[in-house]
């Protein structure tokens, strides 16, 4: 069989299953980059939501923060990579806490930082461009 392949290169069989196998192997590489840009804690930041909710209804506010803000950084993470824009919620999120704790900068700069980001479809962008207004007149007083 060498000798054949050799004497008249590779069939188009083999050629196929070649190409194919390194393209599962970069596609498994790049979802393995994706699965652990988007970790948080050890499972994917949309399975934080209800755990956030939780925080938030348990006034528990500094941690729900802290994990909110793992999330946004994995959203991030994950939309470098994938090209999918980030995820709105946890930067709303974010920004009620901090309202309801009148921390206006820290507000600011969270939608701001949302802002710059690729945004994924939906009403979020313009949702938080009317919060950002809000925050900024908050600011400012």
């Amino acid at each position: 069989m060498k000798f054949f392949t050799r004497l008249f290169g590779k069939s188009e069989d083999q050629k196929m299953e070649e190409y194919s196998r390194k393209k599962f192997e970069e596609l498994e590489k790049q979802n393995s980059k994706v699965v652990e840009a988007a970790s948080v804690n050890g499972k994917h930041y949309v399975n934080h939501v209800e755990t956030i909710k939780q925080l938030k209804r348990e006034d528990r506010r500094d941690q729900a923060i802290e994990l909110l803000l793992k999330c946004v950084n994995a959203t991030e993470a994950e939309s470098a990579i994938v090209d999918c824009g980030v995820a709105p919620w946890y930067y709303e999120q974010l920004a009620i806490l901090y309202r309801k704790q009148k921390d206006y900068k820290s507000e600011v700069e969270i939608l701001e930082r949302y802002h710059s980001q690729l945004a994924a479809a939906g009403v979020g962008k313009e949702k938080l461009a009317e919060r950002l207004i809000q925050a900024k007149a908050l600011l400012e007083k």
